[in-house]
């Protein structure tokens, strides 16, 4: 009964000091990630009910919500904002595919881990890995979004629509953030920057993180900042949990977080808890679902706020003050570009990305260039920031830059239920002036695949850029030893191996943003080892084909798929054509049906043509994949079978396939064509079924008495292949379990685990 009293006491009084005066509303938006789109909810019944807000403070998301309204965004806007696939970029880390710049890409490796190592200060000093998610694409945006309201405000946040302060932590001296003028982008990006998920961002040499790691429900900074009369607080979050004995993650965070009073005085306002439940930090997939139940709640308190909150805002008032504020922000257009961080020959290599001829002065222009930057595998970060120039009525853009350490040490592999057990160890050696330079060499071990390779590569950045690269390889394949038993099982020696050895010359020139065309040589020779029965003995020896061969190419490339294994999005594609000349000679085995040595001259051209392509059909949920492989040679026969169909195209478009000798899908020429349906329960869980028909021109066939090799009658009856996975992308790797079936094997259907990469270095044939 007294707390009812008390509580009458405390509304009669508010209520009458509201009268004597002008009313003036704080709002508070706390941090709790995708939870707190509750907030917009909460923004948009105060809205449509007349409560006026005056000043926001806001952590974290909350910070989020509180600039995107301060700056003039509307509740059904930044719904929008949130729902966009822009947003679901940004929050993932995933450069858009019209932005991924093919042409800077390096080959896809098995890589896992990278360590990296600095010499600034005469040692090596390691640097590990600090964050999951890239911020590049975060780093633009806010600056897109916040940098024309914040240069209409004069850069002082009491000067946006609303008056606002956003809070972010100083992990050195342990204390809050508050920032109130200067650049809002930045401000915002700060106070997000949730530990271990986000590359923190540097203010004054400080990294600064999450603001609400010390204060995630910022009520006594309104207090202090703006002193309303009546706060308005909408919470999604609560203090963490005490930890466990074994609790790592709580233990951490407790460590880290600092409690947080939700509980605003009766005396000094109203709190809306909203609890949406177990929803995880970024799963941003209920954009409106969770705004709506922040609204739900804020209209159950509603009659309560209306009797605390005496004053009124009428829709058309605020309106024409938010109308007042966005009409005349000032595009962004850039008048002028610096680059700071770096010495003075690293600075003209940016420069020269991104003036190209002449300056960059649109926005959308600078944002191609800048993802440029993102993909040159020199640069650590590109952090950008627009401060307006008065005099000049457009922006200077200022870049922080940094490098990426120079040497780098790169683990990986693949874990496997079968045979396909290997490791990866990789090196990169960085090099920047004027002209980027980089070194790298990697190496595979596996009992299917050995591999070496060592390559330079120089980036010559000029108007029309290009790059030369030099490399050397060495590559062994067990086809035997790769075949899908499981590991605990006896192997018998190997009937197929395959080795080559060879020089690699590119020179690449980039063709719009995805793609690249490409011009190389390579000169080595291939060594197949094979038996030319299946009934051979263990003292029998094999038959050994050498082909001593050069190999010139010219491809067109574009490759915008979202994942180097399992794609479920985006597009690659290549255009080809090879003319390989070179010696072929024989060495009988045991087996063989001759037992002279052979010798024979070969010239042929490869052209062709691949498309492997994912089309959407329910955003973020369903694609359908198509498949696409014609090829056309007029390569001759070897000397027999097994090295005519063992230096001859191949159609292999799954992981698995590739691993495998099929000689039903070799062919000098052929069309595959297949399907692949994908489910996605998230976006890095998937459920993905391949369907694959290969139709060869003629079949590569065998004489059983002398060995060699003829074609069949023409469009011989065609092959195909299926395979059906589920895939989980891991931030260092996929893992899937996937049933495969090849119809003509002795044993059609595997099952098999994996975790890591079934990645390969290039070949001397491979088109």
């Amino acid at each position: 009964m007294e707390y009812r009293l008390r509580n009458l006491l405390i509304v009669l009084l508010i209520f009458v000091v509201n009268l004597l005066h002008g009313q003036q509303v704080g709002l508070v938006l706390s941090g709790g990630g995708a939870k707190g789109l509750a907030h917009i909810g909460v923004i948009k019944a105060l809205e449509e009910n007349g409560i006026p807000i005056d000043y926001i403070t806001g952590s974290s998301i909350g910070s989020i919500i509180g600039a995107l309204y301060s700056s003039g965004y509307t509740p059904d806007q930044m719904i929008q904002v949130f729902e966009s696939e822009e947003f679901f970029l940004w929050s993932k880390g995933i450069i858009p595919e019209k932005y991924k710049y093919y042409y800077k890409k390096q080959d896809d490796n098995a890589t896992m881990f990278s360590f990296s190592f600095d010499f600034k200060e005469g040692l090596p000093k390691t640097r590990f890995p600090s964050y999951l998610i890239p911020t590049h694409q975060m780093d633009i945006a806010f600056m897109q979004i916040f940098s024309p309201p914040i240069a209409k405000a004069n850069y002082n946040f009491d000067s946006l629509m609303i008056p606002f302060r956003s809070i972010a932590a100083d992990i050195y001296d342990k204390k809050s953030i508050i920032s109130k003028s200067g650049d809002l982008g930045s401000a915002v990006r700060a106070s997000m920057t949730f530990p271990f998920f986000f590359r923190p961002i540097l203010v004054d040499s400080i990294p600064l993180f999450d603001g609400g790691m010390y204060n995630n429900f910022p009520w006594d900074i309104m207090m202090d900042e703006f002193s309303p009369d009546f706060l308005i607080g909408s919470n999604v979050s609560q203090n963490t949990p005490p930890p466990g004995e074994l609790g790592i993650l709580l233990q951490l965070e407790n460590m880290i977080v600092t409690k947080t009073d939700f509980d605003i005085p009766d005396s000094l306002g109203i709190t809306i808890n909203t609890r949406v439940g177990s929803i995880s930090l970024l799963d941003f997939s209920d954009v409106r679902g969770i705004a709506d139940y922040g609204y739900q709640k804020t209209m159950e308190k509603m009659d309560t706020i209306k009797l605390l909150v005496s004053r009124r805002t009428s829709f058309f008032e605020l309106a024409q003050k938010r109308r007042d504020f966005v009409f005349d922000q000032p595009d962004l257009r850039f008048c002028s570009i610096t680059v700071d961080g770096l010495n003075e020959p690293k600075i003209k290599y940016i420069q020269n990305t991104i003036k190209k001829k002449e300056l960059v002065t649109e926005y959308y222009d600078f944002e191609r260039r800048y993802f440029e930057l993102v993909a040159d595998s020199h640069l650590d970060r590109i952090y950008p920031k627009a401060l307006y120039n008065f005099n000049e009525k457009a922006y200077d853009l200022a870049l922080e830059a940094s490098l990426k350490p120079i040497l780098n040490i790169d683990l990986g592999g693949n874990i496997s239920s079968s045979s396909l057990n290997q490791g990866y160890f990789g090196v990169n050696y960085r090099l920047l002036q004027r002209l980027a330079t980089i070194f790298t060499a990697n190496s595979y071990f596996g009992r299917f695949y050995t591999s070496a390779s060592i390559n330079v590569r120089q980036d010559y950045n000029l108007y029309i850029p290009f790059y030369l690269q030099l490399g050397a390889y060495l590559n062994r394949y067990d086809y035997y030893g790769g075949y899908t038993e499981p590991f605990f099982e006896d192997f018998k020696p190997p009937y197929l191996i395959n080795k080559d050895r060879f020089l690699n010359l590119r020179l690449g020139f980039p063709v719009r943003f995805n793609s690249q065309i490409r011009f190389s040589y390579k000169g080595g020779i291939k060594e197949n080892e094979y038996y030319q029965v299946d009934n051979f003995k263990r003292d029998d020896f094999p038959d050994k084909t050498y082909f001593d061969f050069h190999n010139l190419g010219v491809e067109f490339l574009r490759n915008t798929h979202n994942f180097k294994m399992f794609p479920t999005r985006g597009r690659y594609q290549k255009l080809s054509i090879n003319l390989v000349s070179g010696v072929e000679t024989h060495k009988p085995g045991s087996t063989s049906q001759t037992f002279f040595d052979g010798k024979s001259n070969h010239k042929w051209y490869v052209a062709k043509f691949l498309n492997h392509s994912y089309l959407p059909i329910v955003k973020r949920r369903i694609s359908l994949g198509f498949y696409i492989d014609v090829t056309y040679s007029n390569q001759p026969f070897f000397i027999n079978y097994s090295s005519s169909i063992l230096n001859s195209p191949s159609f292999k478009p799954t992981p698995h396939s590739k691993t495998l000798f099929l000689p039903q899908f070799y062919a000098h020429k052929y069309v595959g064509l297949g399907i692949m349906p994908v489910f996605e329960f998230s976006s890095d869980f998937s459920l993905r079924t391949e369907a694959f028909i290969f139709q060869p021109l003629n079949s590569i066939l065998k004489h059983e008495e002398e060995f060699t090799a003829y074609y069949s009658q023409d469009f011989p009856k065609y092959s195909y292949m299926a395979s059906s996975s589920l895939v989980y992308q891991t931030p260092i790797g996929p893992i899937s379990l996937s049933v495969n079936y090849y119809p003509k094997e002795n044993k059609p259907f595997t099952v098999i685990f994996n975790f890591g990469y079934i990645l390969f270095n290039r070949s001397g044939l491979d088109y």
